[in-house]
């Protein structure tokens, strides 16, 4: 099986409550040394900034507050400065080596900057010290090694979330997507319905069962089918089939469910995206030609990607891409 690039990566790496801890900072020098460098090197948001400037404040009495810092943190976040942010981010981190909230903060925003090397090690340097604390930071440390293409490391890294917490409907998810990127779909349509089992209103989770049951050695196209139309438009599940069949080199078929899709909505530009690939692939026409099947079902409205290759498919609204964060 391909690698798929084409279902939407939902990333369970949000903290299960906010930290709120004020706290002072003990006197190391190299924390000293972490605040000194923040204050000088830090471009201010300006004079007339009275909620930046009644944070500065804060943390000018007390380095160690922490509700203060990580909401400077975030109004840099807002105001479009995360290198700012990651600063922030890391001298909580120093003064909070426990917390770990503020680990998952400082890791998330160097992965929003490409940093993915060392967002992963700062999570293992945490889980080495706690290795039972965080089922979130050992979700992220996956979601980071998949993006990676670490496929088995990641693999470890949910399956010992779950060893955390196994009502996590996303870590079931996300380790199914991940072996079905391994091309395990069997075992990827087990932790889908899990998920599903957990959150029967997991779009994600029942878009991603349709793609397994399609890669599975039975290729259950109905059954998949009846997946995708759980989360809205008829046309989208026709066109997801159309996709797989696609992927898979089964032209005649991907021509019947894309011309079902076109009926439904013949402006559908993922449809017609697909209908040229399939031209391409098989030299017949790319225009649409009439379905045999009846469709009855109204539409509905729901955005789209597309893997490696090209092919369109369609996606929940509001899933998102890898994440993909987000509960994943």
């Amino acid at each position: 099986m391909r690698k798929l690039l084409l279902l939407p990566l939902l990333a369970c790496v949000s903290c299960a409550h906010e930290v709120q801890v004020a706290s002072q900072a003990p006197p190391h020098t190299k924390t000293h040394a972490l605040m000194a460098r923040q204050v000088e090197n830090a471009v201010d948001l300006g004079d007339q900034d009275v909620e930046a400037r009644r944070w500065r404040k804060r943390l000018a009495a007390n380095a160690g507050d922490l509700d203060a810092r990580l909401a400077l943190a975030r109004l840099y976040v807002n105001r479009g400065q995360p290198q700012l942010a990651v600063e922030h981010y890391r001298l909580a981190a120093e003064l909070n080596p426990d917390l770990p909230g503020v680990t998952l903060l400082l890791a998330k925003s160097l992965r929003d900057l490409n940093e993915p090397s060392e967002a992963l090690s700062i999570i293992a340097a945490f889980i080495s010290r706690h290795p039972k604390e965080s089922w979130e930071l050992l979700s992220l440390a996956g979601i980071l090694e998949d993006e990676q293409g670490l496929l088995k490391p990641a693999e470890a890294a949910y399956r010992a979330a779950l060893a955390i917490d196994s009502s996590q409907s996303s870590l079931h998810n996300n380790l199914g997507y991940n072996l079905l990127l391994q091309g395990n779909a069997e075992a990827a349509a087990a932790e889908f319905r899990r998920a599903i089992q957990i959150d029967p209103h997991s779009l994600i989770a029942h878009n991603n069962l349709g793609t397994a049951l399609m890669w599975a050695k039975s290729g259950k196209s109905e059954q998949a089918f009846a997946e995708w139309r759980k989360w809205g438009d008829p046309a989208a599940a026709h066109n997801n089939l159309a996709a797989i069949f696609l992927e898979q080199g089964h032209y005649p078929e991907a021509r019947q469910e894309l011309a079902s899709a076109l009926e439904l909505r013949p402006d559908y530009p993922a449809a017609l995206a697909n209908l040229k690939l399939v031209a391409a692939a098989d030299g017949g026409p790319a225009t649409p030609a009439p379905s045999s099947k009846v469709n009855l079902w109204r539409r509905v409205t729901s955005g789209f990607t597309k893997d490696k290759n090209g092919t369109m498919i369609d996606k929940p609204a509001g899933a998102g891409d890898p994440p993909a964060v987000a509960q994943k």
